[in-house]
């Protein structure tokens, strides 16, 4: 694994992305200059921890302090701090990887490294209807905590459509 916020990656990340979330029950319409800029913000202000398989990208964490996200409810920013809070705002796991433990292996790692200093809780955001990632998030100890709706466009970006997000909480004095 390789923890950077140089983006010197941000293309191979782009790839990863665009796999990840335009393809299969979620698939959506992904602007690539859009992204592009999105992932040097996070970039910029977070960490990404990466995963290669050769010189490939198979797995990749993404995360920033929770000041980064646009969409927090306010049942969130109204109990936390939010610049003491970590934000999980991307992992994505190339296709053939899925349901191998890379994304379990790639919160262990986000786990051991985060600045416990710096952060004292942790949040993921989560489509209500991705239940293998449900599912994982709560093996690692999140709870729920709040939900929203994002507008999102349908793959050839000519309508829109509704998913329901949840956010998971993990208080970081709770990593083992």
């Amino acid at each position: 694994m390789y923890i950077t916020n140089n983006a010197e990656y941000i293309d191979e990340i782009g790839q990863l992305y665009v796999e990840s979330f335009t393809q299969g029950a979620s698939a959506q319409f992904v602007d690539i200059v859009e992204l592009r800029q999105y992932l040097a913000k996070i970039l910029d202000v977070g960490c990404a921890i990466l995963l290669f398989e050769g010189e490939k990208l198979k797995a990749c964490l993404l995360y920033t302090p929770l000041t980064f996200d646009l969409y927090c409810p306010e049942a969130i920013s109204s109990n936390f701090q939010a610049k003491k809070c970590a934000y999980i705002a991307e992992i994505m796991v190339a296709e053939s990887f899925r349901g191998h433990g890379f994304g379990k292996a790639l919160l262990t790692e986000f786990f051991k490294t985060v600045d416990t200093e710096k952060y004292n809780d942790v949040f993921i955001r989560v489509w209500d209807q991705n239940t293998p990632a449900l599912q994982l998030y709560e093996k690692m100890g999140f709870t729920k905590f709040a939900s929203i709706e994002q507008i999102k466009k349908t793959p050839d970006g000519s309508s829109n459509f509704v998913m329901n997000k949840i956010y998971l909480h993990k208080p970081l004095s709770k990593v083992v």
